[in-house]
């Protein structure tokens, strides 16, 4: 007879401090006493494990509503600066874990048949300065370079997904082929969640320094100087 532990989930924003407030609690399972050896689970080669990464990469939405002074404002740029145009997005990051176990010896022989990541770019928004004509040069100008902002960020996204994968899938999580015996499914598999972002963190820390490159790249002094050679006034 199977125990089902039922899925469990778990959100995140891939922020420097985010994760680890997600990891604020404290889980422990309950141990054996000293000197006592744990049931030998039989292996379920015959139940798969996979790895689920999925993207969620919606078109960015147009907003020519704000002025000069309020994009500036927004970007958060210094005195001095004028800001035509801006990318607005969040990445998010959602995991989840559908365990299984079976009862042995006052416990259970326990393991993970799925994990799956969904890697969202979220609330995607390219501002155009409310002063230009929509379709005219300086409009079409911003909304190209903006536009690049958003690829790079989905582009970005895209490549690191298969490293998501391949994070979780070699972190060591008990499959169904070597389970593991526990006294506590539920704690075990609230424990094993918590290690599934311990997992992702490093991808998704490097995925945030490399996405940041690709933008600063983007907004290089000699691209800048080549969208105000496109149009005659700025």
């Amino acid at each position: 007879m199977r125990k089902r532990v039922g899925p469990l989930k778990k959100g995140m924003l891939p922020g420097p401090a985010v994760l680890a407030a997600l990891v604020s609690v404290m889980l422990s399972t309950l141990m054996p006493s000293k000197g006592f050896a744990a049931p030998l689970c039989l292996s379920q080669s015959a139940v798969p494990f996979e790895v689920v990464t999925k993207l969620e990469l919606p078109d960015p939405v147009i907003d020519r509503s704000l002025s000069t002074e309020q994009l500036t404002a927004r970007s958060g740029k210094g005195p001095g600066l004028s800001v035509h145009g801006l990318h607005s997005h969040t990445t998010r990051v959602t995991y989840a874990i559908r365990p299984d176990a079976v009862p042995l010896d006052g416990g259970f022989c326990f393991w993970i048949e799925r994990v799956t990541v969904t890697l969202i770019y979220l609330t995607p928004t390219i501002y155009v300065d409310s002063k230009y004509r929509p379709g005219g040069c300086n409009d079409l100008a911003i909304l190209q370079h903006e536009t690049e902002h958003a690829r790079v960020a989905t582009r970005t996204m895209a490549y690191f997904k298969p490293r998501l994968s391949a994070a979780v899938a070699l972190g060591g999580l008990p499959q169904p082929s070597a389970p593991v015996w526990t006294q506590d499914a539920r704690a075990e598999a609230e424990a094993l969640l918590e290690k599934v972002g311990d997992l992702l963190e490093p991808e998704l820390s490097d995925m945030r320094r490399v996405m940041d490159q690709r933008q600063q790249r983007v907004d290089s002094a000699n691209n800048y100087r080549l969208i105000r050679q496109r149009c005659p006034e700025w």
